[in-house]
């Protein structure tokens, strides 16, 4: 199964792959129907609108257990980028707004 995640382009990547692989390794070891043998993996693929986007790979015993991974995965690994200080950004846009014809701003 594959879960998209992305990060604030101000993280460290070294320590979100780290973070990460540790959260996917105790998830398959812990949650019922996951393949605790499963090497997981973590793969950066996109410069997103907001985020640096990575795909997490983890392997299921049946497709019915994709749910409750996935579930508990998302929920320790937002808890664990909280304490480790890693941002799950939300989209953000910067305007500029020009005021006259002219291009110019107000003297």
């Amino acid at each position: 199964m594959v879960v998209e995640v992305g990060v604030h382009y101000d993280s460290d990547l070294e320590k979100v792959e780290e973070v990460t692989y540790a959260v996917t390794k105790e998830i398959l070891k812990s949650v019922p129907g996951a393949v605790a043998s499963f090497e997981p993996f973590i793969r950066y693929h996109s410069f997103g609108d907001s985020s640096i986007n990575f795909s997490v790979i983890l392997r299921a015993s049946k497709f019915v257990d994709n749910f409750l991974i996935k579930h508990e995965f998302i929920k320790k690994l937002q808890a664990k980028y909280k304490t480790e200080g890693i941002t799950i950004p939300f989209p953000s846009r910067t305007l500029y707004l020009q005021n006259e014809a002219n291009g110019r701003g107000r003297d």
